[in-house]
């Protein structure tokens, strides 16, 4: 196992775990960091912070720097987008309760996704959904696997365009947040909100004008599926306007074909954001 990456310090800032729709449990997190020379790591699953606390004592054993962090979902110009949270305030209550009604949301999305799927003739019960998710935050994914464990469908991508994808048969969108009310709730939570991948939106550069003019702090510009050129472009989009960059590899476990630390964010960046932090914290003492 290798150590802690002190020569030149790179960071993974986007990572799901068993707590939404990853596989990986804190444990496996902290150890493949150690094993991929990464020296800080934010955990953001959907919609809870769950395992943040166990996540930020592990790495503090192992000597990795973490970043508690959150994935949720927007609506703007009649497109899904997902927003990033970082350095969000674990004990912050009126989050931990929007936290709270999200995830209600999402169970109750599983329920009538469930029902348009058995009036397909896809036999999965929302038990069935529920047990493979075992976790308070339940989404497509865990629909995913119990359809390829009923051997309904061959693999990943084909529940997602017979079933579950935007527009098909089974698909039910999320609760309609804008991205202010987004930012807002992350920005009262003492959190960094970023626009997490942008360049696989189908308008990239409406939905990045407007969440600058709704009050984004910053872009995700290093993911997996931005091409260099991509990225280049955000970089120098967040140069030219003062915002923040961020970038990881939206890691969701054994089953995903990303591999964590596949993006390696240059630690400047994860200083930046860290200084926006302390910055924010320090005007409001």
């Amino acid at each position: 196992m290798s150590k802690v990456n002190t020569a030149n310090p790179v960071a993974d800032l986007h990572l799901h775990s068993q707590y939404s729709d990853g596989t990986y449990t804190p444990e496996t997190l902290v150890k493949r960091a150690l094993k991929t020379g990464l020296s800080c790591i934010a955990l953001t699953d959907h919609d809870t912070l769950e395992g943040c606390d166990i996540t930020r004592k592990l790495c503090t054993e192992a000597g990795i720097d973490f970043i508690p962090g959150v994935e949720m979902t927007a609506y703007a110009l009649g497109e899904e987008v997902h927003i990033l949270g970082l350095h969000v305030d674990l004990e912050n209550e009126p989050f931990l309760e929007r936290m709270k009604q999200f995830q209600e949301g999402r169970k109750e999305r599983i329920v009538k996704m469930v029902s348009l799927l058995n009036r397909e003739g896809v036999g999965v019960t929302v038990e069935d959904i529920l047990s493979i998710a075992h976790c308070s935050a339940p989404g497509r994914m865990h629909i995913v696997r119990a359809l390829l464990k009923g051997k309904y469908c061959k693999n990943h991508d084909e529940v997602f365009s017979r079933y579950i994808g935007e527009g098909k048969v089974a698909w039910v969108p999320k609760v309609n947040l804008s991205i202010e009310e987004a930012v807002g709730l992350l920005h009262g939570a003492g959190a960094v909100a970023l626009v997490a991948h942008p360049g696989v939106q189908r308008d990239e550069a409406g939905i990045c004008r407007y969440a600058m003019e709704n009050g984004i702090d910053g872009f995700e510009c290093y993911h997996p599926h931005h091409s260099n050129s991509t990225t280049r472009r955000l970089v120098e989009l967040c140069q030219e306007h003062r915002l923040l960059v961020s970038g990881g590899s939206d890691c969701h476990g054994v089953e995903d074909r990303i591999s964590m630390g596949s993006i390696r964010l240059p630690i400047q960046y994860v200083e930046q954001l860290n200084q926006w932090v302390y910055s924010k914290n320090l005007k409001k003492d």
